[in-house]
């Protein structure tokens, strides 16, 4: 039986819907704003977001909003998770209790838009989820409440965006009525601690054959599916760009020794596996995909491209 409350649920991805789906086992919002579909794939065919979707199989009230222009809306306080556009001050000053913030990190530190991604990128041994109201200013109002979970290094991106979707989800449930019954003091947050993510772009998942395997790992586990992880190599006089998914060091006592003197970006065969060097160690690469090609595991690679037929663009 869920307890009715008077607020709107502003969210876009599916960190959103992760939230989402957790706060509905106690509250339903009145009503759910999402940003518009979007033209996808080969046909630009206009497809709602996740968060649309979910709203629909759930019966929930869902309305896509361009733009701020006529909010002409009285909620006693809104939830937002992930929403993907500025809240103006005008519509912020309209919520009684303000508009709460799911943010996936442990304000102040990672403000922007890449909390999750800058946690793995670091190896970050904590993280959490942040209720926060919203101010003008980025990922910067007084905190209502935190929640830490211990990282184990190798959590994914996707991995990680759904358990501090959930959590966020949970927290938001145990906090949301001693705030409105006037039990929480919000927190201003510490400007001095604060640390800024930045957009992510395609270049930054472009492996370095000079980084080491700790930086390659993070980067994988990073920034997949978006903007996926590359390198580039030269295949039938073409240079293409394979995209790797998923690496496994090798313990170097195990490769035969022609393998150990071989070159830094010189690829080889291990136990039917593709096999690179890096500048510190042995690595298989598990999954991939070449340019124009479907995903697959480095055994079918092999079976289509024989070793000494590509090699590395450095």
């Amino acid at each position: 039986m869920t307890k009715k409350l008077n607020f709107c649920f502003f969210g876009s991805s599916n960190f959103s819907v992760y939230v989402l789906r957790n706060v509905i086992k106690k509250y339903k919002p009145e009503l759910i704003f999402t940003l518009p579909a979007k033209p996808k794939g080969r046909g630009y065919k206009l497809e709602p977001n996740v968060v649309y979707s979910y709203a629909l199989k759930e019966k929930l009230p869902v309305l896509e909003i361009k733009d701020f222009g006529e909010f002409n809306f009285n909620f006693e306080f809104g939830l937002l998770a992930a929403f993907g556009k500025i809240i103006p001050k005008d519509v912020l000053n309209k919520f009684k209790k303000g508009i709460i913030n799911v943010h996936p990190s442990l304000l102040p530190k990672y403000r922007g838009p890449n909390p999750i991604r800058e946690a793995i990128l670091n190896g970050d041994k904590e993280t959490g989820v942040t209720l926060f109201l919203l101010d003008e200013f980025v990922d910067h109002g007084p905190i209502l409440a935190q929640e830490k979970i211990e990282l184990n290094g190798n959590e994914t991106y996707l991995q990680l965006e759904e358990k501090l979707g959930i959590l966020g989800g949970q927290l938001f449930n145990k906090t949301i009525e001693k705030y409105l019954a006037g039990e929480i003091n919000p927190i201003p947050q510490d400007d001095s601690l604060a640390i800024y993510t930045r957009k992510i772009n395609k270049e930054d998942g472009k492996l370095d054959i000079n980084e080491d395997y700790v930086i390659w790992d993070r980067k994988i586990r990073a920034l997949n599916p978006w903007p996926g992880t590359y390198i580039e190599i030269i295949i039938k006089n073409e240079i293409k760009i394979l995209k790797i998914y998923s690496i496994e060091k090798i313990n170097e006592k195990n490769l035969k020794e022609d393998i150990r003197k071989i070159n830094i970006g010189e690829f080889f065969q291990y136990k039917n596996e593709l096999g690179l060097r890096l500048k510190d160690s042995f690595i298989l690469i598990k999954e991939l995909q070449l340019q124009d090609r479907k995903r697959m595991n480095s055994k079918e690679f092999l079976n289509g491209y024989r070793l000494g037929t590509f090699k590395l663009k450095y």
